[in-house]
């Protein structure tokens, strides 16, 4: 579920820290249109423009009565605080998890122009204002089209360009027509006329929801008997020792065998979702560090190398190299859970076996709980990439080292003579 904010939401709340966006946060993804950034970037401008003018006009009028001022002006130096308001701004939507679509959305400047003319909204009854909010709109529909599977929340409180006439709690018809074209059914997509109305009357009741699952997630796991005990029985007569042919399996050989897991990490709830009155559908998350066993030709055996994985040469018979390889893996299963009987019932499936590469540091594992591979010097700071995965330097192990020697104030008679292999 997604929400798509205009900008009066946040210049109603520059900082952001209102209660209703902590909620949000909770409930669904909160998407922006860059066309938003820049709009709430200059209203937070003309804002403190508007402020310090008032602020010195106070303070001149207080002044003007007194025989002896006590009150001194200080002048705001408006553009500083415009620049560290759009990076807490940037900032600020890398730490909550927003996301910014497109810097603009597609559209022909002709059907624009008639769609002015024409006194469609977003357009204003002139037909010269509106092309920001129509920007907005579009950026909007973009995003509904581009996640089809997810109920879409526009909130806007601009009512006038936006809502109904006759129903400030409705879109604007010549909006429903731009859903209708766009093949955007009008069942997933729900327009809200302040951020209020849309957490009182939808997301307090999701948030709810949320935390009605992640409270039974939480009682499941703890349950010894009705959980753990046949996840443990599962994972031993089904998983271990079973075939891993058909999984996207990174290990060197053939005929891939999961032969033991070495720790016994405990299954987490990830999704929780109510079949009905007695039953819950559940989507369990394993990490764990495993031994793959797998064979491979004596003649092939250099290859191994090109892995860079924790391998083991076990033993060799008749031309046939029998091998085992650490590795990091991510179990996903789906399990029935039973309220009455606080158990799993047995229709227990797994669902995906992620591999990943162990890279052994000084006795340190380090192995990824998701399917990429293990990343080395990781994106920390949400900004810049410092060490970025290109195709010739691996997320594990750089295939490669470049070396740049700045070579100044030498004797020309001299020389320096260095050759690299390779």
């Amino acid at each position: 579920m997604l929400i798509f904010l205009d900008s009066n939401i946040i210049c109603a709340d520059y900082k952001m820290n209102s209660p209703s966006f902590e909620v949000a946060q909770k409930v669904v993804t909160i998407v922006l249109g860059q066309i938003v950034v820049y709009e709430v970037c200059n209203k937070y401008r003309e804002n403190l423009e508007e402020k310090a003018t008032k602020s010195r006009k106070a303070i001149l009028e207080l002044n003007d009565p007194l025989l002896t001022p006590h009150i001194v002006w200080r002048e705001l130096d408006i553009s500083d605080g415009c620049s560290k308001y759009k990076d807490f701004l940037e900032m600020f939507i890398i730490e909550s998890g927003m996301t910014v679509a497109e810097p603009y959305p597609k559209g022909e400047h002709e059907f624009i122009v008639q769609r002015a003319l024409q006194r469609k909204k977003p357009f204003k009854a002139d037909g010269s204002t509106g092309y920001r909010d129509y920007l907005v709109w579009l950026t909007c529909l973009e995003v509904a089209r581009s996640y089809s599977s997810e109920e879409i929340h526009f909130i806007s409180g601009n009512t006038r360009d936006f809502a109904d006439a006759n129903d400030k709690e409705k879109l604007h018809p010549d909006l429903l027509v731009d859903l209708a074209e766009m093949n955007i059914p009008e069942t997933r997509f729900f327009y809200w006329n302040s951020f209020r109305s849309f957490i009182d009357n939808y997301a307090k009741q999701k948030l709810e929801s949320i935390e009605e699952r992640e409270n039974l997630a939480a009682e499941i796991e703890k349950n010894e008997t009705g959980f753990l005990v046949p996840i443990r029985d599962f994972l031993g007569s089904k998983v271990i020792g079973g075939s891993l042919i058909g999984y996207d399996v990174f290990v060197p050989g053939e005929n891939a065998i999961l032969k033991e897991l070495e720790s016994d990490a405990g299954p987490l709830i990830e999704e929780v979702s109510e079949l009905d009155e007695d039953s819950w559908l559940i989507g369990i998350t394993i990490d764990n560090v495993g031994i793959v066993t797998s064979t491979l030709n004596d003649s092939d055996i250099e290859d191994i190398k090109e892995y860079e994985l924790d391998v083991e040469i076990v033993d060799r018979n008749n031309g046939i190299c029998n091998l085992e390889t650490t590795v990091g893996i991510q179990l996903k299963l789906q399990a029935v859970y039973s309220k009455s009987n606080q158990s799993c019932l047995l229709r227990l499936m797994i669902l995906t076996i992620t591999i990943a590469r162990i890279v052994r540091t000084k006795g340190v594992d380090m192995f990824a709980t998701t399917d990429t591979l293990v990343e080395m010097f990781p994106h920390t700071d949400g900004i810049m990439d410092m060490f970025p995965h290109t195709g010739d330097i691996h997320n594990g192990v750089s295939g490669h080292v470049e070396t740049i020697v700045l070579l100044s104030k030498l004797d020309s008679k001299k020389y320096i003579s260095r050759t690299i292999d390779g």
